[in-house]
């Protein structure tokens, strides 16, 4: 025998418990303290990724950049990276960080032994680029990835260039030259 078997059967009766408390509201923002909200509003001068003008979208008014400008930023940027630009001049073409990496490259360049003296300069004379053929592939409206081969008296190089549409123009946002 168990001791459940010799217990005696209580008689149980459910009966509805009244909740006393109820849910109240629970406030739309969260505060870390008081008057101090948790999430702090946005800078006035960032749009919100939403918003139906075109500048805060970056959907461009043209379809894309033309092959002419490309194949001028193309021969600019490839001159920078070079040593033979001041990067000064494609601070409205160029993302800052970009500029930077640019600029550093070209400072390398200009530092290296083999660009002083006279027969450095006679080859920067000879080495004047030419653009031989540009592509254009539009991956999403309002981002454009491009490449160029220039092309100079002793060797051929490749520039591949991303142009994003911000502040109503196109933005260089990422290089690689080779």
């Amino acid at each position: 025998m168990s001791i459940s078997t010799l217990a005696p059967a209580r008689a149980t009766t459910a009966q509805p418990v009244q909740a006393a408390a109820r849910q109240l509201p629970l406030p739309l923002s969260w505060e870390v303290a008081p008057g101090i909200p948790a999430v702090p509003p946005a800078p006035r001068h960032l749009r919100l990724v939403g918003a139906p003008d075109s500048a805060a979208t970056g959907e461009p008014h043209e379809q894309q950049p033309t092959a002419e400008w490309v194949a001028r930023m193309a021969r600019a940027v490839a001159e920078v990276g070079a040593g033979e630009r001041p990067p000064g001049q494609l601070t409205r073409w160029v993302e800052r960080n970009q500029l930077r990496l640019l600029a550093a490259r070209g400072a390398a360049v200009a530092r290296h032994p083999s660009s002083r003296g006279p027969a450095a300069m006679a080859n920067r004379a000879r080495g004047l680029q030419q653009v031989r053929s540009i592509r254009l592939c539009p991956i999403i409206p309002g981002v454009v990835e491009t490449s160029a081969v220039l092309v100079g008296a002793e060797r051929a190089r490749a520039v591949a260039m991303r142009f994003e549409f911000i502040s109503d123009r196109w933005l260089l946002t990422a290089f690689s030259l080779g």
